[in-house]
């Protein structure tokens, strides 16, 4: 009984480590999964930045933006949720000549892969008071978490005028 007790043990143990050798070559080392998840995360972050400068209607313009989203433009105090967003956005619409387009310039995921920012350079039309077009080059930082359904949603957005700015394109 006791040879058979041994016997059972040791071919368990040899079992185990067979496996464990199989899983080591197999599994990626965490460390690396995680930098190939970070880029493809980082890529995916880029992508919805620009799928959000590109929309044109404001259901649309929405749906990036999380419920709670701050955004802090310039001579305005904090602006929280969409209530308060989509107000300060019609404001900016009213100018005559109202015209925005900006380009994301890089992103960046934190290792967990669920909050990260954009770097973007967003150019302003509007018509001046005394009819010129006003231009106006800005530098943003948009800070985005993912929501429950894994999605990226703006969280924060903050924006200001720079002059050394003379296009929104690398």
């Amino acid at each position: 009984m006791r040879k058979l007790f041994l016997i059972a043990l040791i071919g368990y143990l040899v079992t185990s480590c067979a496996n464990e050798e199989k899983v080591k070559h197999v599994v990626k080392p965490l460390a690396e999964q995680t930098a190939e998840q970070k880029k493809y995360e980082e890529d995916n972050l880029m992508e919805t930045s620009r799928k959000w400068s590109k929309t044109f209607s404001t259901e649309e313009y929405f749906s990036f933006i999380g419920k709670d989203g701050i955004m802090m433009a310039p001579d305005k105090g904090m602006i929280r949720g969409h209530e308060k967003i989509r107000k300060i956005l019609q404001e900016f619409q009213s100018l005559p000549g109202f015209k925005v387009a900006w380009e994301p310039q890089e992103a960046f995921v934190s290792k967990s892969v669920d909050l990260g920012y954009t770097i973007d350079l967003m150019l302003v039309n509007f018509d001046g008071e005394n009819g010129n077009t006003v231009s106006l080059f800005e530098k943003v930082v948009t800070v985005w978490k993912k929501d429950k359904k894994g999605e990226w949603k703006m969280a924060v957005d903050i924006w200001n005028v720079d002059p050394t700015i003379t296009s929104i394109y690398k």
